[in-house]
């Protein structure tokens, strides 16, 4: 797998979406690739950010709902 096909498949390998396959393949390259790993590094660093943003910031209930309502419409 080339440097563009894994940086497109990047989100996807962090939110843990591909094949077993295909996670092996991504994690194969981004552990090996000095362009790709930086990008992979920054990534998970920016979800990693999030997750702890989360249990300290909560969105107000009625913003939950109306992003709720707007994904069940889509």
């Amino acid at each position: 797998m080339d440097c563009e096909a894994v940086l497109v498949l990047l989100w996807e390998y962090l939110d843990e979406e591909l094949s077993a396959e295909e996670a092996h393949t991504v994690r194969s390259h981004v552990s090996q690739c000095p362009s790709c790993h930086p990008a992979y590094c920054c990534d998970r660093a920016f979800l990693e950010l999030l997750a702890r943003q989360r249990h300290q910031c909560s969105a107000p209930p009625t913003l939950v709902m109306s992003v709720l309502t707007r994904l069940r419409i889509t």
